[in-house]
């Protein structure tokens, strides 16, 4: 992942503000983020910084998306992994989306164990949201960024809406031998340490239709146009 650019992208003056102001009232609370249903079946908590969202998900998502799907993830092994020589943790800096299904976020929930405080906060405001809902997602965001709400809402509505799925299922058969398609699964694999769900993820890069220069390296132009079409 290209990090320095990432940071550069998120991190403007607002959120650093965001971020320190925040460093008053060190412990995480519900007041740093907002709560809304995007589309049906879907619950959206947008926090205001980077690494108040990623405190309050990244467990969820390591246990979702991870190599060893359905195992917690052990925090010194986490650290070791996402660590630099100089003890930056860039995970925390700049992976600004997530997308969590109702049955990972139930099953992480059961077997978890003691949450920390960001946790049981969003875990908190997720109940309260989902109350009656036998199907839903959840998406964290941080920021105002159009491309990567986009991106986790391509997520949501395939686990959400069958027609759309089918529809990007189809669409993706069509295109899976552009070499565009072949280029960011090489990626995703390779340098992105994707081992599940990777036409999917090529899938909503490509439906949020930004982004695709700066972590692929490549221009989609004509591919974006007709995954955009989904909508």
């Amino acid at each position: 992942m290209r990090a320095n650019e990432f940071l550069i992208e998120r991190w403007t003056k607002r959120t650093v503000n965001d971020y320190f102001d925040n460093k008053k009232q060190p412990k995480p609370s519900r007041r740093d983020f907002s709560v809304s249903r995007p589309c049906d079946g879907c619950v959206l908590l947008k926090f205001k910084t980077i690494p108040d969202l990623t405190k309050s998900f990244f467990r969820m998502a390591e246990y979702y998306d991870g190599d060893q799907k359905k195992k917690h993830v052990d925090m010194a092994e986490f650290l070791d992994d996402w660590m630099d020589r100089q003890g930056n943790a860039d995970y925390f800096k700049f992976w600004d989306g997530f997308n969590i299904t109702d049955s990972a976020f139930r099953s992480w929930r059961r077997s978890v164990g003691k949450l920390s405080q960001a946790e049981q906060t969003a875990v908190d405001a997720v109940d309260q949201a989902t109350k009656g809902m036998k199907k839903f997602c959840v998406m964290g965001v941080s920021g105002d960024d159009p491309a990567t709400m986009q991106h986790e809402l391509f997520h949501a509505k395939y686990y959400l809406d069958p027609d759309f799925k089918r529809n990007a299922d189809q669409l993706f058969d069509e295109c899976r031998n552009d070499p565009v398609i072949k280029t960011m699964t090489k990626i995703l694999k390779t340098k992105l340490d994707y081992h599940t769900n990777i036409e999917e993820e090529i899938a909503a890069y490509l439906y949020a239709g930004s982004q695709l220069k700066l972590v692929f390296g490549i221009d989609a132009k004509s591919l974006i146009q007709r995954f955009q079409g989904l909508a």
